[in-house]
């Protein structure tokens, strides 16, 4: 698939794009974690689960890729919380990384090829920063921190697409005497009491913020990259200054071939924030949904298009991957069938719907390739969802040899297609399907609805079926309506009955 041209979205020309990787078939690319100073929240997710659509979309079109993901483990915010909870730097850091390695785990995240600490590259930092100085675009102040000077940078302020004027009127700069321009950015901060600090040609301090992904990213892809990462809270100025210091540095441009960022998530249209109250932790989240849940809520809308969160987003997110399941559940059952007898019309209707798998094969790469347009790429599985359970309302649908062969091109896109990018549909279905049940109970036990129980259910539909064989419909309808009133909505077919929670 390296022939099939790929298209994005670059932040700094605010235009897609077609993308070309620096080396024939590979691809290096880099995305800036988080500061672990507490858990992650759901926006941290969004942006992880972002970075790690990439990832798998390169692998997925046949690039070698090497993928850098950091953890900021020095920062103000750390020092504080480290104050706060009265313990090491270390052992705060330490505690929320192997937090947030959990949460990446529960959803269902690869593994990077790199996962980068900035404690763990001091030297690589002090290097940078004495060629910055060497190359005179950095400075040191009286006090002993070290400045980079945007004035001495032509190309500052390339990314956001404004001059440092405009930047300098949006922003809040902090007056500063040791500033040669108040937009100057701390490459190295001198040592204060009872902080963390390390030693350099400076003297005792600690890394600037910014400085640190320059000197992870040239370590491990060199001094420029194919791809790199982000929030779109991010570009200015983290990612402005991250341009700026490592063409000081090095002296090749451009550092990033293609700037990508995700945008905000809000909670029920507000931005989230510690002090509305409004933050939902990464690890309730995935507590209680699950990864691959997590996935279809946050993967199934663009990566650029601000994302509400909110209840009626996850109860779509359930609906769509139980019809996904249901309709795997089939295909599994079929293709697992031993005594078949062809049937000419059943035969025709599941070889129109082969051909639909081969359109939608198609259909999903063309989105992933048109800037990784993952909502497109789901709308083309229901779409293949309602066309497989449309060809099994043929008699005979789920007993034909051709059944089989559908059922397995089914299978094909959802694990393949889907599963290997977005990372949906991959579970046993069985395994999901009563997931997603225990969930919807859990729901609305919280609501205060009424629940009836699975055992109940099963025996229900079993009395249903007995007055149906005794041609008692109205009985038979009571029975649908009372389990239609708790939450249940059965589903007959030529297979049996079949009952999902609403």
């Amino acid at each position: 698939m390296l022939s099939r041209p790929i298209f994005l979205t670059h932040s700094g020309t605010r235009k897609k794009e077609r993308f070309t990787s620096m080396i024939p078939g590979e691809v290096k690319m880099y995305s800036c974690g988080p500061t672990v100073y507490g858990p992650i929240h759901i926006g941290n997710l969004r942006a992880a689960l972002t970075a790690d659509l990439f990832y798998r979309f390169f692998k997925h079109f046949g690039y070698r890729v090497t993928y850098v993901r950091n953890y900021t483990d020095i920062d103000d915010k750390i020092i504080h919380q480290a104050q706060k909870e009265n313990a090491t730097c270390d052992s705060i850091t330490e505690k929320y990384i192997a937090y947030a390695e959990k949460d990446y785990a529960l959803a269902l995240m690869e593994e990077p090829t790199h996962k980068t600490r900035v404690t763990e590259h001091l030297p690589e930092i002090i290097e940078m920063i004495g060629n910055i100085i060497r190359n005179g675009k950095g400075y040191t102040s009286p006090s002993g921190d070290v400045y980079f000077s945007i004035d001495d940078f032509p190309g500052y302020g390339k990314l956001s697409g404004k001059s440092v004027e405009d930047l300098m009127a949006g922003a809040r700069v902090e007056i500063n005497p040791e500033k040669r321009n108040p937009m100057d950015f701390a490459l190295w901060k001198a040592a204060k009491p009872g902080e963390p600090a390390w030693d350099s040609p400076w003297g005792r301090g600690r890394p600037g913020w910014h400085i640190e992904c320059s000197a992870m990213a040239c370590k491990w892809l060199g001094p420029k990259m194919d791809l790199h990462h982000g929030g779109e809270d991010l570009i200015f100025p983290h990612h402005e200054n991250e341009i700026a210091q490592s063409e000081a540095a090095t002296g090749c441009a451009p550092y990033v071939g293609y700037w990508v960022h995700n945008a905000f998530l809000t909670f029920s249209s507000e931005k989230m924030s510690k002090s509305l109250g409004n933050v939902v932790q990464a690890r309730d989240f995935l507590a209680e949904y699950g990864g691959e849940l997590a996935r279809m809520v946050f993967l199934g809308v663009h990566y650029r298009s601000v994302f509400d969160f909110n209840a009626e987003v996850v109860d779509q997110a359930v609906t769509n991957l139980e019809r996904v399941y249901e309709a795997k559940k089939i295909a599994e059952e079929i293709r697992a069938k031993k005594v078949l007898l062809p049937d000419p019309m059943a035969e025709q209707a599941w070889g129109g719907f082969i051909i639909d798998c081969d359109r939608a094969k198609e259909a999903i790469l063309e989105h992933y390739a048109n800037d990784l347009n993952t909502a497109g790429a789901l709308s083309e599985l229901f779409t293949l969802v309602r066309e497989f359970n449309r060809a099994l309302k043929q008699p005979n649908a789920a007993n034909t040899p051709a059944g089989i062969l559908a059922a397995n091109e089914f299978i094909k896109v959802l694990e393949g297609q889907i599963g290997t990018v977005i990372g949906v549909g991959r579970m046993r279905s069985e395994t999901m399907l009563a997931h997603l049940a225990r969930i919807k109970v859990s729901r609305s036990k919280r609501e205060g609805k009424s629940v009836i129980e699975d055992a109940e259910i099963e025996a229900l539909i079993q009395q249903r079926k007995i007055a149906r064989e005794n041609r008692d419909f109205r009985k038979s309808d009571e029975i649908r309506d009372q389990l239609l009133a708790g939450g249940v909505l059965i589903k007959d077919s030529p297979q049996g009955t079949t009952w999902v929670r609403k």
